[in-house]
């Protein structure tokens, strides 16, 4: 169960802000993680997303390694990697290879989902068929396969695989992590002695992660990189002086949301261009549904904390993994500071920033 003070960790769909290029936007992502390391949070997840002008994430591991270069302490890791979309070798080769750049700071989380719509996951997949598929546990299998040690293998006598290394081979696979909004993850991770990470910014339903976290917590097979179960719960939250101005630097986000719900794909709007917006009255209450819903948390210190505590009370989570998807980057860091300030880390401490090129 959780303690008081959890632990604090951002998820970064690394957001393209309208009026900036990918390149700013990626230097953003670095200067977030260096201030966020020097706040005490203890891990940094980049997200996979396809065929979205509002999100950079599109190779998460590709992000895990420039931060790698640029942060010391914090953990570093995909969340998630969508495996459907990739070969499990290919995905064993690069967090192997992750972990020889920061040895011990690389986390793989694991998802399902394709991360984009239908055509574009078919353009991934090759071939109607991969993209029917319903084989995750399969692929799973295969990849905790490729992680095993020469000494050990991991494929059974007479495999076609029996033979491969995952490259490079003296490299472990770093610890596994589940991602679930439905419930199926809990199972497999409870299974295979995961940690299980509840995306509660897709689906805010707290009954059913409060069910799939016991369920965990109960069936969970200890391992290796996981003696106990440890849940992470991930949700969007933004924080700012007053309420008023959290709602204000809130609004990019539900017209994210919206055009999302529609199909349609544009850079994370500012502010301004979000209040300029003209939404109809059903737009208006399908943006407060959601907010309602609790897909995303905005406010001031005080009303962030207690719905975040309520949080922690219904879910028994570890760790709140936090992901402020603003446009400006003052707007994002000052939200983490703000959060750090609500759930003080052990480690935190405000260091003077360093330029994304150090």
């Amino acid at each position: 169960m959780t303690t008081s003070t959890p632990l604090l960790s951002v998820l970064d769909l690394v957001p393209l802000p309208s009026g900036q290029s990918s390149a700013q936007a990626v230097n953003d992502t670095v200067a977030l993680a260096q201030h966020v390391e020097a706040l005490g949070y203890t891990r940094y997840w980049l997200a996979e997303h396809h065929n979205m002008q509002s999100l950079v994430s599109s190779a998460p591991e590709l992000l895990i390694a420039a931060l790698s270069q640029r942060t010391t302490a914090l953990r570093l890791g995909a969340g998630g990697i969508m495996l459907p979309n990739h070969s499990p070798l290919k995905v064993a080769e690069t967090f192997r290879l992750l972990e020889a750049l920061a040895p011990g700071r690389i986390d793989l989380g694991l998802g399902r989902a394709p991360g984009t719509d239908g055509r574009t996951a078919l353009a991934l997949r090759r071939s109607r068929q991969a993209l029917e598929a319903d084989d995750f546990e399969s692929q799973l299998a295969e990849l905790l396969a490729f992680g095993g040690n020469l000494s050990a293998g991991g494929f059974p006598a007479g495999h076609p695989f029996q033979t491969v290394i995952a490259a490079p081979y003296d490299q472990p696979l770093p610890p596994l992590w589940l991602l679930s909004s439905s419930g199926h993850g809990a199972s497999v991770a409870a299974e295979i002695g995961a940690g299980l990470a509840f995306a509660a910014h897709i689906n805010p339903d707290f009954a059913l992660a409060a069910q799939s976290i016991r369920h965990y917590r109960a069936a969970f097979r200890s391992s290796e990189q996981f003696p106990q179960p440890q849940v992470i719960v991930a949700q969007s939250v933004i924080v700012a002086d007053t309420d008023a101005e959290a709602e204000r630097l809130a609004l990019p986000l539900g017209l994210m949301f919206l055009r999302l719900m529609r199909g349609e794909s544009a850079p994370f709007s500012s502010v301004d261009e979000a209040e300029a917006y003209p939404y109809t009255p059903a737009e208006l209450a399908q943006i407060e549904n959601m907010r309602r819903s609790g897909r995303f948390v905005a406010g001031s210190s005080q009303t962030v904390k207690a719905r975040l505590d309520q949080v922690l009370e219904m879910t028994g989570a570890d760790e709140l993994m936090v992901g402020s998807l603003m446009h400006d980057l003052a707007d994002r860091k000052k939200s983490y500071e703000l959060l750090a300030d609500l759930y003080p880390q052990p480690s935190g401490q405000r260091q003077p920033e360093r330029s994304a090129a150090d």
